[in-house]
């Protein structure tokens, strides 16, 4: 009579062809978040299934203990296979290539030089024997510490899966979450049988059921595969995507905590405010810039230096919250309005030039041409000199706006320059447009600059000329050290001071038909400024005069003088 085999090796054997059937299924989305992983934990199962059912057919001990070696194998890798399943089908693929999961496997790759090479020092087990139980050739030995290193590691990397699969089911609500909650489930069938042999637990310690467990794990894979389009709905897809929506976007994001400290912050704002993410992390956001900033929800206008450039930004702060709804921080989106702002501002005083200066020196020009038809020969020389002096007023105001639209709004080219040279030729143009004036120069040799020339000598050459217009005649530019990495000028004239209504229009920014300058070269100064990305301030004292100091960003390190 024909004795059948043990029931336990069939049982076995058959669990691994059901799972190779499910592994036939599932390569059509190999190339799906998580494919591969998924098809190599399944194939790990068939191997187990498969060297344990042939183990409890053969009785030879020494046949048998190589194919008990070969049972260990699927028990070192099982676990970090799972786990970089989890990483990758939740859109975390960057921990794949970290250090911690290289470590990892590396322990696994250490793992199975221990077990391959067991039979030589007993590290993992010894008194290897065999005990069968229910006509199967299960065996027994002695468990050494290395078997509970490896229990505790598998269990660790199988409940850092779950963990990472239950997160998605909390974060990312019902369109994920009975697939993951299913895929997050199957390490626990086979976990309880695998736990009672590690410890020798039960009736019949020296029966391994785990691989008889992969039937119920193998039924919740084909629950979230058919019921639930586990690879059709991929939560890797939303958490690139959410990803994507702040490292792609051009905008600087920041995400703080309730406490304002930085959690996060995309590429655009690690290029706006001049930083490294790693060097940012946990530090206050005000760490970012220099100015004032409320780190409340809304929207606020926020004039703020980074990156070593003086910025306008539209600042809007949301609440971030959970899937609870509890705010767990803020989400701050920075808009670099500058450009935005000096057009606007640009557009409003040249709207003014052409409304209030041209209509009235026109005017000017019209009424003396009434009166030369008019009067006597004698006065024709005075109105006809009146004429000629408002008309070249307007020449040079129209010359200052074309020398701004070219220096504004053109490219920036950046270049290395001496300081001191910049100044004096800016410097020697003046005095020939101004000889009546007197400029001097007190900037010392050797103060290197990355700058703009066109916008350096926009602002520089309108300060000077402002000066020698409004002043008694004497204007000094003058060097005023470094402050980070900006140099400071000084530009001082003994004149009457500039009005409070000049300074008032200039740091609000906008003029009415009320308050508006008088010309265009202090908004020359401030636009061109900015574009540079630096400061200006005006000191006008009581006694007269005005102090200008210019900041002006792409100071050379090492050029430096006291």
């Amino acid at each position: 009579m024909v004795s059948l085999p043990p029931w336990p090796a069939v049982a076995t054997l058959a669990v691994g062809v059901a799972n190779l059937v499910l592994l036939a299924y599932i390569w059509p989305w190999r190339d799906e978040p998580g494919g591969w992983w998924f098809l190599v934990v399944i194939g790990v199962q068939v191997f187990w299934c498969g060297t344990y059912g042939v183990a409890l057919l053969v009785f030879d001990p020494l046949v048998r203990e190589a194919l008990e070696i070969l049972t260990w194998l699927p028990i070192n890798w099982i676990g970090v296979c799972f786990l970089a399943f989890a990483l990758e089908y939740t859109g975390r693929v960057d921990l794949l290539r970290s250090s911690a999961f290289g470590a990892a496997v590396a322990f696994e790759v250490v793992s199975t030089a221990l077990v391959v090479t067991n039979p030589v020092h007993n590290i993992v087990w010894s008194g290897f024997e065999l005990a069968p139980a229910f006509g199967a050739a299960t065996v027994t030995y002695t468990h050494h510490p290395w078997v509970f290193v490896q229990f505790v590691a598998l269990f660790a990397f199988s409940a850092l899966g779950i963990f990472l699969l239950l997160d998605t089911v909390i974060s990312y609500g019902p369109l994920f979450r009975k697939q993951a909650l299913a895929i997050a489930l199957t390490p626990v069938p086979p976990a309880a049988p695998f736990f009672i042999w590690v410890f020798k637990l039960g009736p019949v310690p020296q029966f391994n059921l785990t691989p008889l467990m992969f039937l119920p794990h193998m039924l919740l894979d084909m629950y979230a595969l058919f019921r639930n389009d586990m690879f059709e709905f991929k939560p890797a897809t939303r958490r690139t995507a959410e990803r994507a929506a702040v490292d792609d976007i051009g905008t600087a994001v920041v995400i703080t905590d309730q406490q304002g400290r930085v959690i996060n912050l995309n590429e655009a704002a690690g290029e706006t405010f001049g930083v490294d993410r790693p060097e940012v992390l946990a530090a206050p956001l005000g760490a970012l810039y220099e100015g004032d900033l409320a780190v409340t929800a809304g929207e606020q206008a926020a004039s703020l230096r980074a990156g070593g450039r003086h910025r306008e930004f539209n600042v809007d702060i949301t609440p971030l919250r959970d899937a609870a709804g509890t705010d767990v921080g803020y989400t701050v989106v920075f808009v670099d309005v500058t450009a935005e702002r000096q057009r606007k501002q640009r557009l409003g005083v040249l709207n003014r030039i052409l409304r209030h200066n041209l209509r009235n020196d026109l005017n000017v020009v019209v009424n003396y041409a009434d009166l030369i038809e008019t009067e006597t020969d004698a006065d024709i020389a005075e109105y006809a000199e009146t004429i000629q002096r408002t008309s070249l007023d307007l020449v040079e105001l129209g010359e200052k706006a074309r020398r701004a639209a070219q220096a504004l709004d053109g490219d920036q080219q950046i270049v290395e320059h001496d300081l001191a040279a910049l100044v004096s030729d800016v410097a020697a143009d003046v005095r020939e447009e101004y000889p009546g004036g007197t400029v001097t120069c007190a900037v010392p040799d050797g103060v290197r600059i990355e700058t703009d020339v066109r916008l350096f000598d926009l602002v520089v050459r309108s300060l000077l000329e402002n000066a020698l217009e409004h002043g008694n005649g004497d204007v000094t530019v003058a060097y005023a050290g470094t402050d980070d990495e900006s140099v400071r000028l000084t530009v001082a004239d003994d004149g009457p001071g500039i009005p409070d209504h000049e300074l008032s229009v200039l740091e609000t920014g906008e003029e009415s038909a009320l308050e508006h300058g008088s010309g265009l070269g202090l908004w020359l100064v401030t636009w061109g400024t900015t574009a540079l990305g630096g400061e200006v301030d005006f000191e006008t004292p009581a006694d007269g005069g005005t102090t200008v100091t210019l900041t002006v960003p792409g100071l050379v390190r090492g050029s430096e003088t006291s």
